[in-house]
């Protein structure tokens, strides 16, 4: 396919009319058989741990094997598409829960190939990303894996030989990256989605920047509980800071810092004020301030 006929395909499929992904879901084989089946054929090229996932929400699903399909919300239902994580760390021989048990086993750095595949168009895209887990501060970072390993490369060779016998093409990021009007997905409801969103998923993409965060609540003395995340360039300079603080009263406050630990957004979410529940009220600090300047000069 050129890259005219996938655009061409994914506006047909992913329109604003839903009707096609409905009669998708509904009319869909066993995901079960397909998953072991899956499973079955990178037994064959790789001794690697993985783990093989499809997207469609479970609630969905379960609708779905309940003969329920009418109490499904169509407009939230996930992604028409496929995942295959591989560990490509040497020496590893399972994934463990995927999880900080994984980074530990690896040398506290998982290196980890995440192939996207779309159901619905016969194409595919990949990732490369590292996960990593400090134990002495308890904390995660996830970052792009920019240079595979030579041994890497050879595993990576393999799956794609299997993707592409199976008549997968592959599609790169600066096209899954591109947006259209006429593209419509369960978080962009009113079009103007990427490719990516809806051939592979509208909640996840490429790892593009280093995350780090808590690895669970911390809890004050005060009955609040607090939580942090950082968000780093790829070189490793801070870009911003997230504090999320649930105060013991049911309110929520976050602050988002810039590199030098000030504020930049203030955000309250009141659990209760006068008779409504759960409002939400925001501050940007830097378009305030230049709003009055404006009004100053």
């Amino acid at each position: 396919m050129t890259e005219q006929e996938i655009i061409k395909q994914a506006k047909r499929h992913f329109g604003k009319d839903r009707t096609y992904k409905k009669d998708f879901v509904l009319t869909y084989a066993s995901i079960a058989k397909i998953s072991r089946q899956w499973k079955k054929e990178l037994r064959q090229i790789i001794s690697n741990p993985y783990q093989v996932q499809y997207k469609l929400f479970d609630d969905v699903i379960q609708l779905m094997e309940d003969k329920q399909s009418d109490k499904i919300d169509w407009t939230d239902i996930g992604d028409l598409s496929w995942t295959i994580e591989v560990v490509l760390n040497p020496g590893i021989n399972k994934g463990y829960d995927w999880d900080k048990k994984l980074a530990s086993k690896c040398g506290g750095k998982a290196r980890i190939l995440k192939v996207f595949m779309s159901d619905v168009i016969p194409c595919y895209t990949l990732d490369m990303y590292e996960m990593t887990y400090n134990k002495e501060k308890n904390y995660y970072e996830f970052g792009p894996m920019l240079k595979p390993t030579k041994d890497e490369k050879i595993i990576i060779k393999k799956i794609e030989s299997l993707l592409k016998k199976k008549g997968l093409q592959f599609v790169g990021k600066a096209l899954c990256e591109r947006t259209f009007k006429a593209l419509y997905s369960d978080l962009h409801a009113d079009g103007n989605a990427s490719l990516f969103d809806v051939l592979f998923s509208d909640i996840h993409f490429y790892q593009t920047e280093i995350k780090r965060f808590s690895d669970k609540l911390i809890h004050e003395k005060n009955g609040s509980k607090f939580r942090w995340t950082e968000l780093y360039h790829k070189k490793g300079v801070l870009k911003e800071r997230i504090e999320s603080r649930w105060i013991s009263s049911g309110d929520y406050l976050k602050l988002v810092l810039d590199p030098k630990g000030q504020i930049t957004q203030v955000e309250v979410t009141r659990k209760a004020i006068e008779n409504k529940k759960h409002q939400t009220f925001q501050l940007n600090i830097v378009d305030s301030f230049k709003k009055q300047q404006k009004k100053e000069n």
